[in-house]
């Protein structure tokens, strides 16, 4: 059953940027005002409801099957609510940002008091319209595939979901994103979930003492850095599951600047130099990181309307080519997808890329070159959890490189409470044989064509999450 959730389609997507750092590197939560108004409602969802959603949407009828199949298939009515917060951006400055909040509600055990809560940071996204809390009443927001995950998987089953959309996203002030900026992001979610505390009797928010911390691709990165951050502050993390993110950056960007590009590099890229600019002042000329085509417009290309696409569309930005020439012949020799991001014309300035390769050749793990040296510190190879953590992911991942994951496990190595789950190799183990049965049917769907290409690494975000939830339940105190 579960190979048929290969229909969804998730609309995100993973970065080329971020990297190690020193043992002694803190994450400052910078203090806020809360926000006065408490979140609102914008619907209640029940057993008709469901019914209506499912009979609608096949996709998220299957989805709800899979996880009803997984869960069993009592549900609880969920109040969904839009949160609207103040935060900073990623130099500091007061800003605001918006999300989702699902509330279980009902009589039964699962759905009444105490409830366990699941703060998720999501995916990447380029269209600036994405808000987790209109996937109701906006069936073609970019946020409705992740947002009908967390209800299916989450909200329906007792957990409440409390989701930023993230600052420069929807109605936020901020006129860009801090994108894998791990001080502002891990600052952000933090300011939300302290906001649903602020207003918890206000809205009926009932929270138990089980915080759980999860998110896909960009929001991977985010949710372990956030479970840091939270570790740090002294609040305990149940446990936390990041699902395909870019956790050890400077190996991974590395790799991008040798040659092997993934695929969205030219989202990810001139979202991430944006947010470096805006942190860092990095350069004095945009010409110093882009190529002439593309210098004038870039910085502020993403997020927009339509996204990636519609800048492609007007010329702001190429479609796939971030590096100049043909593709390098280098062992292992690159695939398919990697081969288009040469081309003409192309994103990165050619002395851009000569330069962060020079300082890679001579300083390897120490960089001196500016870019380099802060994508070094956003590495989160610096620090152990103190609670359980699944890492989950697809070796096959053309997005983000599973070497990520490989690479946070093998820092990790021999910590008892620390676990991989790559769903292309099927566990035989404890703990991971309890998850045989995902792994087997994602290997199912790869091995019959359901899932290829740039659908991997989105619908890592399905069966790591059906993994998630029963690890989370397995971890669960109240």
């Amino acid at each position: 059953m579960l190979r048929k959730i290969i229909a969804l389609t998730l609309a995100v997507a993973m970065l080329p940027s971020l990297t190690a750092c020193n043992d002694n590197k803190t994450v400052n939560i910078v203090p806020i005002t809360p926000a006065s108004t408490p979140p609102t409602e914008v619907a209640t969802l029940s057993a008709s409801t469901y019914t209506s959603i499912r009979s609608a949407d096949p996709t998220a009828d299957t989805l709800f099957s899979v996880a009803d199949a997984l869960a069993g298939s009592a549900k609880c009515d969920v109040k969904i609510m839009r949160m609207a917060y103040n935060t900073v951006g990623g130099a500091g400055e007061a800003t605001n940002s918006s999300g989702v909040i699902m509330l279980p509600q009902g009589t039964t055990a699962n759905c009444s008091g105490a409830r366990p809560a699941l703060l998720y940071a999501h995916g990447t996204t380029s269209d600036i319209r994405y808000d987790l809390s209109k996937f109701l009443t906006e069936a073609t927001n970019p946020a409705s595939a992740e947002a009908m995950i967390l209800l299916a998987l989450y909200a329906s089953r007792g957990y409440t979901v409390i989701a930023p959309n993230y600052a420069g996203y929807a109605d936020s002030k901020l006129d860009y994103h801090p994108y894998l900026d791990e001080k502002q992001q891990t600052t952000e979610m933090i300011h939300a979930l302290e906001h649903v505390r602020e207003h918890s009797t206000t809205i009926g928010a009932q929270l138990s003492a089980d915080l759980f911390v999860s998110g896909l691709s960009q929001g991977g990165y985010v949710a372990m850095a956030t479970h840091k951050a939270l570790q740090a502050k002294g609040t305990t993390v149940r446990a936390s599951a990041p699902i395909s993110g870019p956790y050890t950056v400077l190996d991974f960007v590395d790799t991008i600047m040798a040659g092997y590009v993934n695929g969205g590099a030219t989202v990810f890229a001139p979202m991430y130099l944006t947010a470096l600019e805006k942190a860092h002042d990095i350069y004095t000329q945009p010409t110093e990181v882009y190529s002439a085509t593309f210098a004038a417009q870039a910085e502020d290309a993403l997020p927009r309307t339509g996204g990636h696409e519609a800048a492609v569309i007007a010329g702001i930005l190429p479609a796939t080519a971030i590096f100049s020439g043909v593709p390098p012949e280098l062992t292992p020799p690159l695939q398919p997808f990697q081969q288009t991001g040469f081309g003409i014309p192309h994103l990165l300035a050619d002395s851009f890329r000569t330069a962060y390769l020079t300082d890679l050749q001579t300083n390897r793990q120490t960089p001196s070159n500016k870019i380099r040296s802060l994508v070094k510190e956003a590495d989160l190879r610096d620090w152990t959890p103190t609670t359980p953590v699944m890492l989950c992911g697809s070796e096959n991942d053309p997005v983000v490189y599973f070497t990520n994951t490989e690479g946070m496990a093998s820092y990790w190595s021999g910590r008892p409470n620390t676990f991989t789950l790559n769903l292309d190799s099927t566990p035989t183990t404890a703990p991971l044989n309890a998850f045989a049965p995902i792994a087997q049917e994602w290997q199912t769907a790869l091995g019959n064509g359901g899932i290829s290409g740039g659908a991997i690494h989105g619908q890592t975000g399905v069966y790591c999450g059906l993994a998630a939830y029963g690890f989370f339940q397995s971890q669960r105190t109240q």
